[in-house]
């Protein structure tokens, strides 16, 4: 048999579990039965949860703001 298959070692520390949340959870939203991933640490769903839109335009230095 030729060597075909590469060689590798296992990972040798601890990996960390994934944090997860109740499972069943719905979106908060009025009429909205999205059911949540339990990974997902909101209360609503992608297409209700407010983003924030990050400032395009520089630092406002707050030294400066009135």
């Amino acid at each position: 048999m030729s060597n075909v298959y590469m060689s590798g070692s296992k990972t040798r520390y601890a990996t960390r579990k994934s944090k997860t949340y109740q499972e069943g959870r719905s979106c908060d939203e009025k009429g909205c039965e999205v059911t949540l991933s339990k990974y997902n640490e909101r209360n609503q769903c992608f297409v209700h949860y407010k983003f924030r839109a990050p400032r395009v335009r520089g630092h406002i230095d707050a030294r400066t703001k009135k």
